[in-house]
């Protein structure tokens, strides 16, 4: 059993990194094929993570913060080559994170919030620099987070808001009552929510799938996952 892990896709692949086997922290970097339906094993990362942020960009793949083997915050960022199946380190994030999300929009990466902090920090690949943006409203970890139409959403159990990177603010929006845990998805132009354990299933695995509709900002109830699920990952393969 492999917990607080990430995952991210590149093409038909599903990149899954880190985590924790409830007694040791893992530094193993793993693939799943699509189109085979297999999975092998790649480089490892050069230290073990769990609670880190991970994301792809430019057909690269980032991990961010975390915590290690000796249970230390980082600030540390490594980068990984697909092509050549190595992973080098780039500029540290100006403050160390955990449990937060990093995120994907315009040539950027954005590591958002985590345990402890509302902070939001912008990567950019040119320059190999972090630079702070607009912190959230919310303090959000365990959560959901995704780029939707040019913008970034972000729920939690603290709440739901949007950030319009064009004026760097951030857009209260209503919110769902939530448990930490859930995961937030972009998919044929429809923003997602899934496993959102909500009511009296608040604070457990969830089924429940709900579609945020930006036109009257509003959410509805889609069908159910087959399997409850909390603390887990959803990807987009195209």
């Amino acid at each position: 059993t492999k917990i607080e892990f990430k995952a991210t896709v590149i093409g038909k692949k599903i990149y899954v990194c880190g985590g924790y086997t409830g007694k040791e922290y893992l530094n193993l970097l793993e693939v799943f094929d699509c189109e085979t339906n297999s999975w092998s094993e790649l480089a490892p990362m050069q230290n073990m993570r769990k609670e880190h942020g991970m994301t792809t960009l430019n057909d690269h793949i980032y991990v961010a913060g975390g915590r290690d083997g000796s249970n230390t915050k980082l600030s540390s960022v490594l980068k990984y080559s697909p092509q050549t199946n190595t992973w080098t380190e780039v500029k540290a994030m100006n403050e160390g994170r955990e449990d937060h999300e990093l995120v994907t929009l315009d040539g950027y990466i954005y590591a958002i919030a985590g345990y402890e902090t509302n902070t939001v920090e912008r990567y950019s690949p040119l320059i190999d620099k972090w630079g702070f943006v607009a912190p959230t409203h919310y303090q959000h970890y365990y959560f959901g987070a995704t780029s939707h139409q040019n913008k970034i959403y972000v729920l939690s159990e603290g709440g739901f808001e949007v950030y319009h990177p064009e004026s760097n603010v951030w857009e209260d929006l209503p919110s769902l009552d939530v448990a930490n845990g859930l995961q937030l998805v972009s998919i044929n132009d429809k923003l997602l929510a899934l496993g959102a354990g909500v009511g009296d299933h608040k604070g457990k695995a969830s089924k429940a799938v709900y579609q945020f509709d930006t036109t009257k900002n509003s959410w509805i109830h889609l069908p159910d996952m087959n399997v409850a699920r909390k603390f887990y990952r959803a990807v987009v393969v195209n």
